[in-house]
């Protein structure tokens, strides 16, 4: 038991098993092909399939609509354990989830075709890229610069979505667009078939870690997006809308699993090399020093607090316990504490190590590289501690990083 933790493939009790949703073997076969698809630079396509072929894609959507019903805190453990296999793919995939999530909330809410959008992802086995970042947007998803332009039966939609993972490797392209000129709900949220004409993907990815995540830039070009596939509507900056909320909720808390995930492949690789490694003139292994083991502990103690926090904030949320603007702060929170943690988790793992850790070809490398991209997820740390500090002192709250007094229509 004392060192169940390290082994490869652990499972800390705090997290539910995912047998039931993904075959145990589908992670090894994907964990066979990381490093080869981190060298290359693109997703596996191979791995994309074995995710198809085991119902991946329609994990969040309602068992009635074909899908497999899990909740966010199942989501979230599947995420963790598809990180410890391949961080860059899990990484891309978590957009599908977060997209998925974001579509689930909002049928919850609303009786309308939403509901027939997640049948057909969940039945099809199609993938979504989430396609929300933008230039010049600092991370923020309750804006666009993509110009929406009123026609008969839709909207004529121009823009820029980079980083869009996935978004060679789509069926579909979830993204938020905004009415020009304004409407009063004119902040858009759509879902359109990537084979429409005017969608065009750029090969613009080329980053220092997630190298096999596809976050390539997508154009939108003149493309007609019909009225029945905007599935969701609300003011520009308008962030009291429930499902936003919601789906800050799912971001937050899918990408704080999906690194925690990274954290535990380190974890597991640093455990293997620390009891194989010896200090020859101490003639121990560096596992049985107390020095490495404190220093070991201290990493980790912040890693099973987040652990804790992230299974018990998702378990709240799948059982409804608060609104979804209220649990936004703890969300916040817990990705906000696991930009640092997890970072110095896998530094300082791999520093423990020694030198070999740095040698190109290592696992503990690659991941090195995998968990510095934590940083760039929205909300950021500017963001995300302006947030939090407005909330600590009972001021009004927006996702969104601001440079003026706090709103007084804000949380």
């Amino acid at each position: 038991m004392a060192r169940r933790a390290l082994r490869l493939g652990a499972r800390l009790p705090l997290w539910p098993s995912t047998d039931h949703l993904l075959p145990a073997d589908v992670f090894d076969e994907i964990a066979a092909e990381a490093e080869a698809a981190d060298a290359a630079g693109r997703i596996s396509d191979g791995a994309l399939d074995r995710l198809r072929g085991v119902g991946y894609f329609g994990l969040p959507v309602p068992v009635g609509y074909g899908g497999s019903g899990a909740g966010l805190l199942e989501c979230a453990a599947v995420q963790r354990r598809l990180a410890m296999a391949d961080p860059a793919l899990a990484v891309a995939a978590n957009m599908h989830l977060f997209s998925l999530g974001l579509a689930v909330e909002h049928s919850l809410r609303r009786n309308d075709a939403c509901v027939l959008l997640l049948e057909a992802i969940a039945t099809q086995s199609r993938i979504v890229a989430s396609a929300f970042a933008e230039p010049g947007l600092g991370g923020t998803i309750l804006r666009s610069t993509s110009s929406a332009r009123r026609t008969d039966g839709g909207y004529v939609v121009s823009g820029t979505k980079t980083p869009c993972s996935l978004a060679a490797q789509c069926d579909l392209v979830c993204f938020q667009m905004e009415a020009d000129p304004p409407e009063p709900e004119g902040l858009m949220i759509a879902l359109l078939p990537a084979a429409t004409e005017g969608v065009r993907v750029e090969p613009t990815w080329d980053a220092l870690g997630m190298r096999a995540s596809g976050s390539d830039t997508l154009l939108l070009e003149n493309c007609f997006v019909p009225d029945e596939l905007v599935f969701h509507r609300t003011r520009p900056g308008h962030d009291a809308d429930p499902v936003f909320a919601a789906g800050m909720v799912w971001f937050c808390l899918l990408t704080t699993a999906t690194y925690l995930g990274v954290v535990q492949a380190a974890l597991d690789a640093v455990g293997e090399a620390l009891r194989t490694s010896r200090v020859t003139y101490l003639d121990a292994a560096r596992a049985d020093l107390p020095t490495i083991q404190g220093l070991l502990g201290d990493r980790v103690a912040e890693i099973l607090a987040l652990d804790a926090a992230c299974t018990g904030l998702a378990r709240a949320v799948d059982l409804r316990d608060g609104e979804a603007g209220e649990l936004v702060p703890a969300a916040v929170a817990i990705k906000h504490v696991a930009v640092a943690a997890c970072i110095a988790a896998v530094e300082d793992s791999a520093e423990l190590v020694g030198g070999r850790s740095y040698a190109r070809a290592g696992t503990l490398a690659r991941l090195w590289r995998d968990v510095q991209a934590i940083r760039f997820h929205p909300p950021t740390r500017p963001a995300s501690r302006q947030l939090l500090g407005r909330w600590a002192l009972g001021q009004p709250f927006v996702y969104e990083l601001s440079e003026q007094p706090a709103p007084e229509n804000g949380h």
